[in-house]
């Protein structure tokens, strides 16, 4: 009696959790109408465990904040599906989530995005540093049925868009973004065998990269708003270039099994490249510092070491320049961070004339440039 007992409060308890873990099948519990009520409390990402909200609700660089502003992702998987949503409000503007899962490719600039036909689409002023997505969805202010587009498989800008597949039970999204509707959504159910590029379904990654974020409506427009916070915040001004370089990272096969897991909280899987909120901060280099001074004889002291200081990670690239601007080569990157040596010879491995040379230390992001003047001597 008081094993079934129990096992009465087992189930009780199960269905009063609803979708708060995983399950084998959720097609009866979760419609794609672009109202996101059905994802529960564990399958908002961007709330921490006191059930504080990472993401302010108008933290907006534009006007009216509060309606040009994402407000949470929800995630949650069955066996089969991977389900998200985005919660925002787009006043006139556009919704996209990015997806990103190889390492090895993805969009690295969205101004030089092309589809497969070579028509430009989705050409929006935003570069990746720290994620490179594989996948988007996007959607307009008005438009039910967003789009689903994937980049070509080991490419960085030209993306082919795949349409629902409703017939088949296959992807599926809807969005209710309805100019100064506050509640609005946007949600996709995508089949693993999408993501995965194979038709059996099993697991070829096992992590998510994700990142949502609102746009301008036109060609080559930034965003005022993404979630989680960018490192560098976005832009007051439409037209200038935002470096998208944080995420919220979820772990869907823990255990190496090619299966998505099943029975888990999905907001546990979660990690970030920083955890929101963030204050934003402009990349800026704090020190360059030269192991053995800023003169050297490449004859003598056969090299020059330099590091650099910056206030927030980001990877550089040195290049060395005469004083009349001329290329001359780039430095050698030691050990994989911010630390390189110059042994005083051109790209023809030639020894430089003696005088002043520029070190010019360059953001991979393209955020930042810093020169540092050098001294070459026989």
């Amino acid at each position: 009696m008081i094993l079934k007992f129990n096992k009465i409060l087992l189930i009780i308890s199960l269905l009063s959790i609803g979708l708060s873990i995983t399950v084998e099948d959720l097609s009866n519990e979760i419609t794609i109408d672009g109202i996101s009520n059905e994802l529960d409390y564990y399958d908002r990402i961007l709330i921490d465990d006191d059930g504080n909200l990472l993401e302010s609700p108008q933290d907006s660089r534009w006007d009216n904040p509060e309606y040009n502003d994402v407000k949470q992702i929800k995630v949650t998987w069955d066996l089969a599906n991977l389900y998200l949503a985005v919660d925002a409000c787009s006043y006139g503007n556009n919704v996209l989530l990015f997806i990103d899962i190889y390492d090895s490719y993805g969009i690295e600039n969205m101004s030089q995005l092309n589809n497969l036909d070579d028509s430009a689409t989705w050409r929006r002023s935003f570069s990746f540093y720290n994620l490179n997505p594989d996948f988007f969805v996007g959607t307009w202010d008005t438009n039910e049925t967003p789009q689903f587009w994937k980049v070509e498989e080991g490419g960085t800008s030209r993306i082919e868009e795949i349409p629902e597949d409703i017939e088949n039970d296959g992807m599926k999204t809807s969005a209710t973004f309805d100019t100064n509707n506050l509640d609005g959504a946007m949600e996709i159910k995508i089949p693993f065998s999408v993501l995965s590029n194979n038709v059996n379904g099993l697991l070829n990654f096992n992590k998510i990269k994700l990142l949502a974020v609102i746009t301008g409506p036109d060609d080559y427009n930034s965003g005022p708003d993404c979630a989680p916070d960018n490192l560098g915040g976005m832009a007051y001004d439409p037209s200038q270039m935002v470096i998208l370089d944080n995420y919220v990272e979820i772990t869907i096969d823990a255990d190496n099994d090619s299966n998505p897991d099943i029975g888990i909280n999905p907001r546990d899987q979660a990690s970030y490249l920083e955890m929101p909120p963030i204050k934003p901060e402009a990349l800026t280099v704090q020190n360059v510092i030269f192991q053995n001074g800023k003169t050297f004889s490449p004859i003598l002291d056969g090299s020059i070491e330099f590091e650099l200081d910056t206030n927030r990670a980001s990877d550089f690239n040195v290049k060395v320049f005469d004083l009349n601007g001329k290329f001359i080569d780039s430095a050698d990157n030691l050990d994989g961070f911010l630390h390189w040596r110059w042994d005083g010879k051109d790209q023809s491995d030639n020894l430089v004339p003696f005088g002043i040379y520029i070190l010019c230390f360059i953001a991979d992001s393209g955020e930042i440039s810093h020169n540092e003047a050098i001294v070459v001597i026989k």
